[in-house]
This record gives structure tokens, C-alpha cells and sequence, in this order.
């Protein structure tokens, strides 16, 4: 089997990545898993073909003396992310396929979109990180893009699928400088900072740094929920700065928001959310570092209050039969709130 037809047989199996490894067998990774394409090895002539494919002369160059590269390209009309590494004997590429083709239609909850839209402050945005986080930040960014003109800048250490530019420009990087004055000059004049999968501490505090100089920030993390990543940013800044730390995500952040995938009733993925604005309530807890209180309140919450839960947003889909009784309570984190708010429906 050639190479062309092992990518041909990855895209007809809407493969979401493609292992490429010298000396292994070629295998795709498909919604039930990792699979092999053929029980062949990989030989050195595919790997110059996949490179002669990809990689433009510039970016061979830079695989030879580095060895790393990364970037995008096309492949029979399908947009393609690739990391390609070499070093000694070891030759792998990785294929993110069909960086289009696998986009999701996601509903996002209103307030999420406008809070963006007024580019303000720190968004945090979480999520387990699976696909759907990146097509929910895609559809942010394109709707900023529709609607302000401005200059941002996403890191994603994956291939980002880029945004169809409209007032916006979006510049994309993977986040590795060789000097700083490199970060900086690209960071010089910008009016928004995308974190797109990052969760290290000195990202972090990176993105806190620059919703401080007045830049808009929209931080996607992975966890697994909205209290979660609060719970961890807060320890993040708390070892660092004792009681100062939490303060200042207090006076920048304008919103937290959650995402989490359900199984549809006709087997597709839908998404629950989970939504915090920064009310002053809400902001004096985190100003305390009260997570514990912030739980509760989100609990107790009534609709149309500025917080919307997993409970209430998975009794939306509900009412709108997207999502049945058994995956709904399995999906719940209190059952027992979820069973209440039911029954005041009538359900």
C-alpha cells in the first residue's frame, strides 16, 4: 500500500490523527481508537515521500537542523496539522487529518459570546479537552472576527484550525521562542491573546500578565469543571504571590466557562455548559479564595442569575429532547439537584 493511499484510507476512515513512525505500523486514530493501516512497517523512502508531500523547502531545512517542525498543508482538499521529528534513528510524523472537515456545530450559551464580544479582562475557558473545546474557541474567534477589528494572536502547541479572517487578523504560533525579544515583537501592538490546551504555571501567569496591561485574554485549559480550574489557577498564584495572588484574578477575570460533550439521543455528540460571570458576589469569593462557596452558589443558583450550571444546561437539552433521563443523570455531578429541577418542570 503507497503512501498516498494509506492517506487516503486514513481520510475515507475520518481518521482525527495520523501516526506516522519508521519502522512501525502506519496507524490512525479513530473515534473507537488507535487501529493499524497495514501490518508493514514504515520504511525511510514513505518517510522522505511524506516530507516531499507536506513540507515546503524552508520547513525541510528547518526539520534537518532542528529537528522539529510544524505546521500545515493540503492534502486532496483537506486541510492537514503536522509535527514532524527527527532525530538519530527515530523518524515519526504526527497528522492532525481534516483540520476542517471534522468541525462541530456547537450551541454556545449567549452570555459566553457577548462577554467575549466586549474584550475585556480575562476569559476562562475549560473543558475535558477533547475536539470540541477547539471548535467552540473556533467559533468564538470567528465571531469576534465577524463583528471587531483587531489583531490577536493564538498559541496553540497543535495546529490551530485558522479562523476565516473577516474585520479581524489572527497570527498563529506555537509558542516556542528562541528569545524573548521574539515574543515580545510579536506581541508588541496586539489586542487579544488566545491560550489555546495550555495549563503550565508560567503560561498562566503569562496570560494574567497581559489581561493586567489591558490586553483581552481567552485562557482554554484542560479540567474538569468550572471550579476546578479556578481551584488550580488560584494555587498557582497563591505559591507565588501568598495573598496578593488571588486578588489579582479577582480584578481581571470577566468570566469562567465550562464545556462538556454528551452523547445525543441519535448518538451525536451535544455539549453542556457551565457558565460563572463576575458578579461581585462571585468576584469577593474569588478575591477569598472561597471555591467552597463558589460551588454552593452555583448550586443554588436560579436561571437568568448570571451562572448558569451542568444541571440546568443538561435540563435544557432535555426539554428539547437532545439528550435522554439515563445519560443526563450519568452526566450530572448531583443527581439529586438535576431530579429537583425536573420535577418543577414537570418532567
Amino acid at each position: 500500500m503507497s503512501l498516498t493511499e494509506l492517506l487516503l484510507q486514513a481520510k475515507a476512515k475520518k481518521a482525527e490523527e495520523f501516526l506516522f513512525v519508521v519502522g512501525s505500523e502506519p496507524r490512525v486514530r479513530l473515534p473507537s481508537g488507535w487501529t493499524s493501516l497495514r501490518t508493514s512497517p514504515a520504511l525511510v523512502t514513505e518517510w522522505n515521500l511524506l516530507q516531499q508531500s507536506l513540507l515546503s523547502n524552508q520547513q525541510k531545512a528547518v526539520l534537518e537542523t532542528t529537528g522539529v517542525v510544524q505546521g500545515e498543508a493540503s492534502f486532496e482538499s483537506v486541510r492537514i496539522g503536522f509535527s514532524f521529528f527527527q532525530q538519530d534513528t527515530t523518524m515519526k510524523a504526527i497528522l492532525d487529518m481534516d483540520l476542517d472537515g471534522g468541525r462541530q456545530e456547537i450551541q454556545l450559551p449567549p452570555s459566553l459570546l457577548e462577554t467575549c464580544l466586549r474584550m475585556k479582562g480575562l476569559v476562562l475557558l475549560s473543558g475535558p479537552g477533547e475536539a470540541g473545546q477547539v471548535w467552540a474557541l473556533h467559533r468564538i474567534l470567528q465571531k469576534l472576527s465577524e463583528e471587531k477589528s483587531f489583531v490577536g494572536v493564538v498559541f496553540s502547541r497543535k495546529a490551530f484550525p485558522q479562523v476565516r479572517e473577516a474585520k479581524a487578523c489572527y497570527l498563529y504560533h506555537n509558542g516556542d521562542f528562541a528569545r524573548p525579544e521574539e515574543k515580545e515583537s510579536l506581541l508588541a501592538g496586539v489586542d487579544m491573546v488566545v491560550f489555546d490546551g495550555y495549563s503550565d504555571e508560567e503560561s498562566f501567569e503569562e496570560a494574567l500578565a497581559l489581561a493586567e496591561r489591558g490586553t483581552f485574554v481567552v485562557y482554554s485549559m484542560k479540567a474538569p469543571s468550572i471550579t476546578n480550574a479556578l481551584r488550580r489557577c488560584l494555587s498557582v498564584l497563591g505559591e507565588k504571590y501568598g495573598e496578593h495572588g488571588a486578588p489579582r484574578l479577582a480584578e481581571v477575570l470577566s468570566m469562567a466557562s465550562g464545556q462538556y460533550a454528551v452523547a445525543g439521543l441519535s448518538g451525536e455528540k451535544v455539549f453542556a455548559h457551565e457558565v460563572l460571570l463576575m458578579k461581585p458576589q462571585v468576584r469577593n469569593m474569588i478575591e477569598e479564595e472561597d471555591v467552597k462557596g463558589l460551588e454552593n452558589l452555583m448550586a443554588s443558583s436560579p436561571e437568568n442569575s448570571g451562572i448558569l450550571t451542568l444541571n440546568q444546561s443538561l435540563l435544557q437539552h432535555l426539554i428539547r429532547r437532545r439528550v435522554d433521563l439515563k445519560t443526563a443523570f450519568e452526566v450530572s455531578r448531583d443527581p439529586d439537584n438535576l431530579d429537583q429541577l425536573l420535577k418543577k418542570v414537570g418532567i
